[in-house]
């Protein structure tokens, strides 16, 4: 898999949020992949049709990436994360930060402000795919 790695962009995570992460990467197999959930892939769900932006976490193995439309990649204190290139818009130079909210919900920020406050996590979607 050949990834273009967003130079100078790193997404910091509160040691929370990466001991939540620890949790559902149980194998070494195990790829992060932060999802722009757009309606674009096979884990993704229709597009939000709102000025909502909707980002999760996709715990998924390795051999099942489709590099195609997971193209980019942030590194991170879990090491490289990939995203959807068109969604490094959202990260460039904004400084990007994951951080637990007082709720215990996962929320994405950046110098530019709240991007989303509710970043889910789905352990292996292509597995619950192949399923249907």
């Amino acid at each position: 898999m050949k990834l273009e790695v967003i130079k100078m962009t790193t997404l910091k995570m509160s040691n929370e949020v990466i001991e939540r992460l620890k949790k559902h990467m149980t194998t070494d197999s195990d790829q992060l992949i932060l999802d722009f959930d757009d309606g674009v892939g096979a884990y993704s769900k229709v597009g939000v049709c709102s000025l909502d932006v909707s980002f999760r976490f996709l715990v998924v193995d390795q051999e099942s990436v489709d590099d195609s439309i997971f193209d980019e990649a942030l590194d991170s204190p879990m090491g490289k994360v990939l995203i959807k290139s068109y969604a490094d818009n959202y990260f460039i130079d904004e400084a990007p930060k994951l951080d637990l909210s007082k709720l215990g919900l996962i929320t994405l920020k950046t110098n530019t402000g709240v991007i989303d406050t509710n970043v889910e996590i789905l352990d292996h979607p292509e597995t619950v795919a192949a399923s249907k």
